[in-house]
Formats: structure tokens, sequence, C-alpha cells
């Protein structure tokens, strides 16, 4: 049925002239491009005009305020996009489209309307196997502001992501795409389906469509492609929230009972990851004198993935055993102050700095001797070699029993050698 467009311009109840809500946005403006839609016959021709993909893009900037989002609702704006979208063959205005779609759905009345719409929606996913990447990243963000608004619908969100066949579409981006803009978009469209479907009676669902070795190798690929081959091309905001984000995503796709069964063959890759975020954060801390407050999370993650895949087995010292002792040493010039009375870190409160250390030095403690327990003997020798006197004070900061008489039995004999070869 041929969606109706209500001219407000004859409305009686209209006092405030013509500007939307609280805005200086025209309603006469949004109704006569709206107008455009209702009419197929003319539409096609319209399109091709650079007047109409101009107004659209002023459309597309006007959605960012509420008032202008609530009136196209009003107007029943989904509907009509729904009804004309046979017709719309340029990419660009497609793209424009969508991003205005994504703009009205960072509103809950929008968001909840277009997930009542289920073949328009469906449509719009099927956009993700695009090959114009403009398309691709307003439809992820329309997807990000979606489920952050979701709620109670999220399992309405995980059935259509399984019916066309997202994860797939996702995956191929991420692994095969070198469009720095797209990949942003596309780990942050990764990060927040995780975060918002990996929950409760969704987890199930999530796991099978989502988790798989797949997952690892695109999320490793684009996270490459990024903090390495590009990393020249980010601004220092951009490197922290790829690194922040990949290690989120993988804690997510490692947090179940069979993760470790299904994901066994992608230990290197992980290791990759972990190395990365390890060496940069290593710089930052030591070498730069930068404290980032979310350090002490990024190891406790990396120390969960580590654990569940059981990654120590089979990485070198230097991917990050080596970083984290560099970390966990630098800790002590915390509490060394120079002649003026400074630390060598620049920070008001000396006491959040001191309970900040503690804190950290713990975490990487356990980290260090999960991978004493898990390493091969060769670098057990070389880990132990690096950690030397240190031991002591590391081993008194680990909690976890088990795991402190494992590293003791696989250490003592070795530090039994040591010993004897320092008194002859």
């Amino acid at each position: 049925m041929k969606p109706k467009i209500e001219n407000s311009e004859n409305k009686d109840d209209t006092v405030t002239g013509d500007v939307i809500g609280d805005t200086a946005y025209s309603e006469r403006f949004v109704l006569k491009l709206l107008l455009k839609f209702a009419n197929l016959d003319t539409l096609k021709d319209d399109i091709q005009e650079k007047s109409f993909e101009e107004d659209l893009c002023t459309l597309w900037d006007m959605t960012a305020e509420r008032d202008v989002v609530l009136f196209l609702q009003k107007h029943d704006v989904l509907n009509l996009l729904s009804f004309a979208w046979p017709v719309i063959e340029s990419p660009r205005i497609v793209e424009v489209l969508i991003g205005i779609i994504g703009n009205m759905c960072c509103q809950r009345e929008a968001a909840e309307s277009l997930l009542k719409m289920n073949s328009f929606l469906t449509m719009l996913l099927e956009y993700a196997k695009s090959e114009d990447s403009l398309t691709i990243i307003q439809l992820l963000r329309l997807i990000n502001s979606s489920l952050f608004l979701s709620d109670d619908n999220i399992s309405i969100w995980i059935d259509m992501f399984i019916n066309v066949g997202y994860s797939n579409a996702l995956y191929f981006i991420l692994k095969n795409s070198s469009n720095k803009e797209l990949l942003l978009t596309g780990l942050e469209n990764f990060n927040t389906i995780c975060s918002y479907c990996n929950t409760g009676r969704n987890r199930t669902k999530f796991f099978g469509h989502f988790v798989g070795s797949e997952a690892i190798v695109s999320l490793v690929a684009a996270f490459t492609e990024i903090t390495v081959k590009q990393k020249d091309c980010c601004d220092r905001d951009q490197l922290e929230r790829v690194l922040i984000i990949s290690l989120q995503i993988t804690l997510n796709l490692v947090g179940f009972d069979k993760s470790y069964e299904v994901l066994s063959d992608n230990k290197p890759d992980v290791g990759i990851i972990i190395a990365i975020v390890f060496s940069y954060y290593e710089n930052k801390f030591v070498n730069q004198k930068e404290i980032d407050m979310d350090l002490i999370d990024i190891i406790d993650s990396a120390y969960t993935i580590v654990r569940e895949l059981q990654i120590g087995e089979l990485c070198d010292y230097e991917q990050y055993c080596l970083q984290s002792y560099s970390m966990w040493k630098t800790l002590s010039s915390i509490a060394t102050f120079d002649q003026n009375g400074g630390s060598s870190f620049e920070n008001d409160d000396k006491e959040e700095l001191q309970e900040f250390s503690k804190k950290m030095k713990t975490s990487l403690s356990i980290l260090i001797f999960n991978y004493l327990e898990n390493c091969s003997d060769d670098n057990l020798l070389k880990a132990l070699d690096l950690i030397d006197s240190n031991y002591e004070d590391m081993l008194s900061l680990v909690n976890d029993k088990l795991l402190v008489k494992a590293v003791s039995d696989r250490a003592s004999n070795y530090r039994t050698r040591l010993k004897e070869t320092e008194n002859c």
C-alpha cells in the first residue's frame, strides 16, 4: 500500500510556523522532499538530479536532531522508504538513505519501529554483502546504534543475523578489506555485537553464529591491517581503541565451555594480538612514562584469554612475558622520588598512584606465573633468567595456591642449580 504523507502546512495546530520542534529546520523542506519518495513514477528521474542528492544530504545532517527524527517518525518515513526502495538503484543514494536511517535509530522510537519491519530490515542487512564500502559503513553504524537501544529485543536481532548469514559477511569484510574506515567501523560493529548479543539467554545463539575459527582469523586480519600496516595512518585514539576492542572481542569469543575446542587451532593468531597489545603498552608505560588507567583491565583480560586458550605453551617468552616483566620492573620506579620530591610518572595523587602500582603488579605477576606454568622448558629457563632475583617478590603477589605450586615445582630444579652455580 502506498504510504500517505500528511501535509502539516495545512494543520490548524501548527503554532510554531515552519520550524521543526526546537530546531531551525524547515518542515516544508522535509515534506517536499518526502513527497518525492511517494511518487515512484517520478522518483527515478528525481534521483538523477544533483539537487536531490544534496537535499538528502541536508536531511542526513538534520537527523542528528531528535526533533527532526520525531518529525520523520510522525510522517512514517521508514515505511515510505521501504515503499520506494525497489526503484532506488544509485549506490550513493542508498548510502545516504541508510545513513539517515542510522541517525534515526539513535532515537529509541525509530529503532523500535525499524525492528518491527522484518522484511525491510532484512533487506537492509543484506547490504553487508555489498561491494560498496561507504554503504557498508553506514549499515554497520545503523546496527551499532540500534543494538545500543534494543534492550529486550536483542533476540530479534540475533535471529535476523542468523537468517541473513551476517557473521560470514562481517568476517569477509574484516578479512579482506584494506579500507581503514571500514575496518575501524567493522571492528566496532563486532565489539558491539559481542557486548549486546553475548548475554543471558542469547549466548547459545551467539556462540552458534559468531564463535568459530573464522572469527579469530578475520579479527586478526583486520587487527594487523590497522595496527601494523596502517599504523602510521591512525591517530593515537584510533589505534588504542583497536587494541582494546580487539582484546574485548577475543575475550567474548573464548568465554564458552567449548571455546577451546573450537578455537584451539587459532592460538597463534590470538598470540599475535596479545603480543602487539603488550608491545604497545610496554612502550607507552616504560619508555613514555604514561599511565593508562585501563592497563590493569587490559592485563586481566589478556590473562583470561591466555588461560582459557592455554596460549602460553606456544608463545615465545618475548611475545608477552618479556613486556610484562618490563612493566613490572618499571612499577618500582613509581615509589622512587627524585630530588625534587616528584615521581618519574606524572600524577598529582600519589596515593592513587601507589594503589594503581600495587594492583598492576599483582595482575602482571599472575599473568607471568601463568606463562611460567605453561611455557616450554626452554622458554621457562629464559623467563626465569629474566626474572632472576625478583622471583620471590612476584611469588608473594600471587594468591592462587595451585598456580604457585605448579610454577614452584617447575622452577625448583632450575633455581636449585642456579644457587649451586652462585655458590661455586
